[in-house]
């Protein structure tokens, strides 16, 4: 069974969506891009902190310099207390995630691509339209963030069908040894192909020629259809986490 450390897999899915801009708050690594994904607009709370209050003040400083809602990611590896301290100053938990892993020859063998799947270094053309079409939240200001996240550090990327308008999209962090599975999406039309469990496949395959012993993931904690089809490629559960964010009260009026 394969085993990993809630604080290594939260760095590697740190690096493998890397925010636009980041700084060091001890242990801790502040995120924002814009407001663009919880993921790049969070503080990676993955360590312990002397003074807990006065790092989250320093925090909430940070992200209101920037205008920008301050989010913590919560996970295993985050001080035990965080979680009460963040309540007591009015956060609200969301959007509780599992991380997955499983080692890249089980999903290699595990999903036979029965349609033809491209595998680059770059997207084609139409690899953000898809992903966006199926995903995109905003418009061109928050797409144009996303594209430069997505070039923030080496990937693979996957497409099924014609690369100005693929049917299907997905994209393969390359960190060290370890592969991160993000932007898995198929249009409308082009679902119940197995398309998903191709991409996997062959993002695997690929990411032998790069040194690549295990992937992971992550996935909303109540996505069933997606955990059942990871779980069908050999991904178990590893970790999780959820996002804390402050509620703003109203002023009145």
């Amino acid at each position: 069974m394969l085993v990993a450390e809630p604080a290594l897999l939260d760095r590697l899915a740190g690096r493998g969506w890397p925010a636009l801009e980041t700084e060091q708050l001890g242990g801790w690594t502040l995120r924002a891009s814009d407001g663009v994904t919880n993921r790049a607009n969070s503080v990676l709370a993955s360590a312990e902190m002397p003074d807990l209050d006065d790092a989250i003040g320093r925090a909430e400083a940070w992200y209101g310099e920037r205008g920008l809602p301050t989010v913590f990611q919560v996970s295993p590896a985050s001080p035990p207390g965080l979680a009460t301290a963040l309540r007591r100053r009015r956060y609200s938990e969301h959007s509780p995630t599992d991380i997955l892993v499983a080692g890249r020859g089980t999903v290699a063998a595990g999903a036979a691509a029965p349609s033809v799947i491209d595998v680059a270094d770059a997207p084609p053309p139409g690899w953000l339209d898809t992903w966006w079409e199926v995903d995109g939240r905003g418009g061109d200001r928050e797409r144009d963030v996303v594209a430069r996240i997505l070039s923030g550090g080496p990937a693979l990327y996957a497409w099924a069908g014609d690369p100005t308008a693929p049917d299907a999209v997905a994209r393969l962090a390359l960190v060290g040894e370890w592969g991160g599975l993000y932007a898995v999406a198929t249009i409308p039309r082009a679902r119940r192909r197995g398309l998903a469990r191709s991409l996997a496949g062959a993002l695997a395959v690929a990411a032998s020629d790069r040194g690549v012993e295990t992937l992971w993931l992550q996935v909303l904690a109540d996505n069933t259809a997606a955990h059942a089809l990871y779980a069908e490629l050999g991904f178990v559960r590893a970790s999780g986490y959820a996002y804390w964010e402050q509620v703003r009260l109203a002023r009145p009026s």
